[in-house]
Order: structure tokens, then C-alpha cells, then sequence
């Protein structure tokens, strides 16, 4: 796996990049760093670097972040865009992402015609399940309760 870390001047808090690439994998983890309103000298700092620690089975990334009160750093984990070409991924489109993430969230569990008492345990079942399903096939891609025992203590 080869490991592409952001090459930006000191001082310079724009979004910043790290892409993983291997023979059947390429991820890019955005990282937007949000200062609010004051002073821009002030932003945040993330700064990135190789590692290789016990138990791994290559190099990894780690980040060393700082942060005062009322600032904030976002990641998004996604498929490699090609030739590294990063789209800005600022707050507001965070935001907007995250708004339709819970939409489309509410709007599928609200189609669950259950009220009973249970009623936010099923509804929380029901997205667990959604979210272990393989689109293409509709079929569960695993076990939710594999090797987990039937009582607190117990044995499977």
C-alpha cells in the first residue's frame, strides 16, 4: 500500500488530503479545517505522518490535531478521485451532506409500521440490518449477533 501525504506550506489550513492506494483499493481522506469567524491566524492544526506500529500489516497514517474552543476539523473517508483532484469540502457542504444523510435516514425508518412498545429498539434493528445489507442482492453481508451470547456472561 502507498501512502500520499498533503505537501502544503507552513501556514497554510486549507482542506488537506491523504490517499491510500494498493493493487484493488484507493481511498482519500479529506480533511476540512474550520476556524469559524475570528482570526484566521488562529485556525486549527492537523498535521500528518507515516507510522508503522506493532500488529499492523503496513504503514498508517496518524494525525496530530490542535484545537481551541469553537473550532473544528471534519474527515471524510471516500473512494479515491483520480488524479487526487479534491473537490473543496467545506462546512457547508459537510453540512448539507449530513442534513441528507439524516433525511434519508428518517425517511426510511418512517416507513416502518411498527408502534409498540419496542419501538425505537426495532427501529434501531431495522437500520443495523439496512446497513449490513448488500445493495446489489438485498442479501445480510453478516452476522449481527455472531458469537455473541444469549446472556450477559454466557457462553454462545
Amino acid at each position: 500500500m502507498h501512502i500520499l501525504l498533503p505537501n502544503h506550506p507552513p501556514g497554510i489550513n486549507e482542506s488537506k488530503t491523504v490517499t491510500w492506494s494498493s493493487k484493488d483499493v484507493n481511498l482519500q481522506l479529506d480533511v476540512t479545517i474550520d476556524h469559524g469567524e475570528e482570526d484566521a491566524e488562529s485556525c486549527p492544526t492537523v498535521n500528518f505522518k507515516k507510522a508503522r506500529k506493532e500488529g499492523m500489516l503496513g504503514e498508517g497514517v496518524v494525525a496530530h490535531i490542535h484545537l481551541q474552543e469553537g473550532q473544528q476539523v471534519s474527515f471524510v473517508l471516500r473512494d479515491d478521485i483520480p488524479n487526487h483532484v479534491t473537490r473543496d469540502v467545506t462546512t457547508e457542504v459537510l453540512d448539507r451532506h449530513q442534513h441528507d444523510t439524516q433525511t434519508y435516514w428518517s425517511n426510511w425508518i418512517s416507513r416502518s409500521k411498527y408502534k409498540g412498545r419496542w419501538r425505537e429498539v426495532v427501529s434501531r434493528s431495522l437500520m443495523i440490518l439496512k446497513l449490513l445489507t448488500y445493495e446489489p442482492t438485498g442479501a445480510v453481508i453478516a452476522a449481527p449477533t455472531f458469537s455473541v451470547p444469549e446472556d450477559i456472561g454466557g457462553v454462545r
